[in-house]
């Protein structure tokens, strides 16, 4: 078999095929492509795959995704106003909606964490009562034309070496990333659960409309944030009851339409390991390890098999930023010694780089991922 490409091998080992060695792919988000390149302008679309190449990973560009308008532009009975407060480089934005049954409102607040890294959170959600989601259901226009050029852009950058993957939101963090707040949708689950049902069959059906059009783009992989409803945040049998059936319909959506769902969680993971499976998810990462997660490398290896591709498992808090060159070779070569002839498996950190970390350090993943990723 001839040398695969960094494409070929990302792509026969998500769709769980034979590949000639483990990839090494460690999530590289915009905060670590504006810090190598010492500018908050970078064009982190068109650079991202320069990063990757410099360390010698196997580009998954996740950096070409596509804001989600979960509100809508102003339309007949539908007024949009924005008010935006600036206080120094972090923002507050009102976001006011006008019809003829009432407003709507909602708060998000944008915080720089670090000189390359800002949070963007909602602090005050549009759904507070069931009123709301009629007022939203009957009044918000249809999603418009979804402009996907940073797709476009994103496989332009990479080319034949590697892949595309953007992000969207998993059904349960789509509800409340944007429209309820989060203790509010679990207690409406046990207590509203013909509400519940409501609002989340609506926002998902309104998302597979915008998501068409994202697929129609030809991105490789849809990576979808599944992380709050994490193994901390709820239980086996209220995951199975109130969550699965709808992170199930939009998994389907995707991957009936030939791209890969690559399904995100970055933290407490344990409990609902039995039941991701049955998601048919075509990936699944992190596979994060205490102190910040709790997955057993080889126990997510049993329950997954090789029916899912999987990622993650190395720790960038810290072992990448403070444990050695050495160390982190070690644990390299543990890793791939444990995963390989077991899974379909890429080599990946638990989450995005953080601030600082060593090029060294970095280097040092680079390297031993390709020492030991041989089959």
């Amino acid at each position: 078999m001839s040398k695969m490409t960094g494409r070929e091998v990302l792509l026969r080992v998500l769709r769980r095929q034979p590949a000639d060695r483990i990839p090494v792919s460690p999530f590289i988000h915009v905060n670590y492509v504006r810090e190598y390149f010492g500018a908050n302008d970078v064009d982190y679309v068109a650079r991202t795959p320069e990063v990757y190449r410099h360390f010698g990973f196997d580009i998954m560009h996740r950096n070409c995704s596509i804001a989600y308008n979960a509100y809508g532009q102003p339309a007949h009975d539908w007024d949009v106003t924005i008010l935006c407060e600036a206080d120094s480089r972090d923002l507050t934005n009102a976001t006011i909606i006008r019809t003829p049954a009432g407003e709507l409102h909602s708060t998000d607040a944008v915080r720089w964490v670090y000189e390359y890294d800002a949070e963007t959170s909602t602090t005050d959600y549009p759904i507070k009562t069931e009123a709301d989601l009629d007022v939203l259901m009957r009044y918000q226009p249809p999603v418009g034309e979804v402009d996907c050029t940073d797709i476009r852009r994103g496989r332009e950058a990479v080319g034949e070496e590697g892949i595309v993957a953007p992000w969207i939101q998993g059904a349960f963090n789509l509800v409340t990333f944007y429209y309820r707040k989060v203790d509010d949708l679990l207690v409406d689950a046990l207590e509203r659960p013909v509400f519940y049902d409501r609002l989340m069959r609506y926002c998902i059906e309104r998302y597979e409309t915008w998501i068409g059009q994202v697929l129609d783009a030809r991105p490789d992989v849809l990576c979808a944030g599944g992380n709050v409803a994490n193994a901390k945040m709820v239980g086996p049998a209220f995951f199975q009851k109130y969550i699965w059936p709808y992170e199930k319909q939009l998994i389907d959506f995707v991957q009936e339409r030939g791209v890969i769902y690559l399904y995100h969680n970055c933290g407490y993971a344990r409990k609902l390991l039995p039941l991701y499976p049955s998601l048919g998810m075509g990936a699944y990462e992190s596979l994060t390890p205490p102190p910040y997660g709790n997955t057993p490398l080889e126990e997510a290896l049993t329950v997954f098999g090789t029916n899912t591709a999987l990622l993650g498992n190395i720790d960038q808090i810290d072992l990448l930023r403070k444990g050695t060159p050495e160390q982190i070779a070690d644990q390299v070569e543990n890793v791939m010694n444990t995963v390989r002839g077991r899974s379909h498996f890429i080599l990946a950190t638990t989450d995005y780089f953080n601030e600082n970390t060593p090029h060294d350090n970095i280097h040092a993943l680079g390297d031993a991922g390709r020492r030991y990723g041989y089959l």
